[in-house]
């Protein structure tokens, strides 16, 4: 009886595995969305988002690596300097590449305008772009004037974040290289006025301050003349390098002092690029804060400016060398004793006279 029950349920198994049957498929239950809020700057790291992740905010990649899973999406620019960016998920923004290396797979999707410069680009035939692709320079780059009759907020940009950031980036760079060129023709000036700068920095303030409100004044009154349109040119053009010697002179201080902190020695044209550089990347990165970050920038401007107006371009003591050496305040005659120069209006006399 007990082999009877066997053979009965080893059948029944094998009726049940041979016998097809409907089976209902039940449908994977979706994961949760998992939402970064925030830009994301990498600087020679890795970033990637996951399967269903979001990232709400821009990401800026400077010789790091950085992708997106299938079904992850980015709420925001990106922007690749010098790295590596693999898109298997959807962008709603722009894409800008600099020397960098952009991989669009199976699943991209661009839902913006791609923009290289001196990058590379491995598109596949199912990634979807829905904007253009610029293989020039993208619009971050164009430091124009605004259209005639649309006058812009100086508080309040209307470009893209990540446009303000590229603008900031190349100016710093184009400032700290200036910087060089003047530290390697005008170090002596420099050096004068940073030290007036740091010396008597309320007092170089206040005559900056007091430059920027009456020139556009006396400007105007040019210009109304008509026949002194040419002086009120030349006037601006020098005011404007004014305030260009001014800044670097600010920031070949900051170079100095950097020097010392490192305790070692620079040469005045490294100190000079070095501190401008910084002090560049500092203000223009300042402001970008509405309405206060321009402040910063502007007091190195009017103390900087300053500086040069009180100490003659810098070049106050060395016009006192100059005027010393063309026409000196003393003639040196020869000494009836020594032989040697000596100062015509020298009184003195040896009170003995030399024994033979």
């Amino acid at each position: 009886m007990k082999n009877l029950l066997k053979y009965l349920l080893v059948a029944s198994l094998l009726f049940l595995a041979l016998v097809p049957s409907q089976v209902f498929a039940q449908e994977p239950t979706p994961q949760p969305e998992n939402r970064i809020t925030g830009d994301q700057l990498v600087i020679g790291n890795t970033f990637s988002l996951r399967e269903n992740e979001i990232l709400e905010g821009n990401v800026l990649v400077i010789g790091g690596i950085a992708s997106t899973a299938v079904g992850s999406r980015i709420e925001g620019d990106v922007m690749l300097v010098g790295g590596t960016l693999s898109v298997d998920g959807k962008v709603n923004g722009n894409i800008v590449s600099i020397g960098g290396a952009v991989n669009l797979n199976d699943e991209a999707v661009v839902n913006g305008d791609l923009s290289l410069l001196g990058g590379t680009l491995q598109r596949s035939n199912l990634a979807v772009i829905n904007g253009s692709v610029n293989q020039n320079a993208p619009d971050a780059f164009e430091f124009g004037f605004p259209e005639a009759g649309k006058w812009r907020n100086p508080f309040n940009s209307g470009r893209s974040l990540l446009a303000r950031v590229l603008s900031a980036l190349f100016q710093s760079l184009a400032t700290g290289i200036l910087a060089v060129l003047v530290g390697l023709l005008l170090p002596h000036n420099l050096k004068h006025i940073g030290a007036t700068a740091t010396r008597e920095p309320l007092v170089s303030g206040g005559i900056g301050l007091l430059t920027i409100i009456l020139a556009p004044i006396v400007f105007l009154l040019l210009v109304i003349t008509i026949l002194l349109i040419p002086v009120s040119f030349l006037g601006f053009i020098a005011l404007s390098l004014a305030i260009l010697l001014g800044f670097i002179a600010v920031g070949f201080e900051i170079g100095q002092r950097l020097s010392d902190l490192f305790k070692t020695s620079w040469h005045p044209s490294i100190s000079a690029g070095m501190g401008s550089l910084l002090l560049a990347l500092v203000t223009s990165f300042t402001n970008i804060i509405p309405c206060v970050g321009w402040v910063l920038g502007f007091v190195a401007i009017i103390v900087g400016l300053g500086a040069v107006i009180t100490s003659r371009v810098g070049s106050e003591k060395y016009a006192k060398q100059l005027i010393q050496a063309v026409i000196p305040t003393t003639q040196s005659v020869p000494s009836p004793i020594t032989g040697q120069q000596s100062d015509d209006n020298t009184d003195e006399m040896p009170t003995k006279p030399p024994q033979e």
